[in-house]
């Protein structure tokens, strides 16, 4: 029941990427067989060292952090700055800055910013400002023979 809950908020995402209209691929392989949830533009820009770093982006999709967003860390190393989208509100300060050290910024849905604490939440991203982050990375970017 768990993981067809976990697969229902993995298509939410989708689609919302695809009506976007951003370019992304769905567990992309990156280094050791691991899987992504979400590389932006793809796999086949990720593993082309001729592509821009700094114009991929990774994002996880965990309806609950507690200490799985570790898990996320090393799942596209060309990608210095990981995003994770989660629907867990309230995350402690310990783990919010754990989080910022390694680079990782949290993606929620806009009505749950606020259950954070405020010394965290202009760190904290919307889906729609991540998505903006995204198009303007994909409209920015020259074009790579991949």
């Amino acid at each position: 029941m768990l993981n067809l809950r976990k697969s229902r908020s993995g298509k939410s995402l989708a689609t919302i990427f695809t009506a976007a209209q951003l370019e992304y691929e769905e567990q992309a392989v990156t280094e050791d067989n691991k899987k992504p949830d979400f590389l932006f533009p793809g796999g086949e820009a990720y593993h082309n060292l001729l592509f821009p770093a700094d114009k991929l982006v990774f994002l996880g999709a965990k309806t609950t952090c507690k200490d799985r967003w570790r898990q996320v860390l090393n799942e596209a190393n060309r990608i210095e700055t990981k995003y994770l989208f989660t629907l867990q509100q309230g995350i402690s300060k310990n783990q919010l800055r754990e989080m910022k050290h390694e680079h990782l910024k949290l993606v929620v849905p806009a009505t749950y910013k606020t259950s954070f604490d405020k010394e965290f939440q202009p760190e904290i991203e919307t889906l729609a400002s991540f998505i903006e982050m995204v198009k303007v990375k994909q409209s920015d970017r020259p074009i790579y023979s991949v």
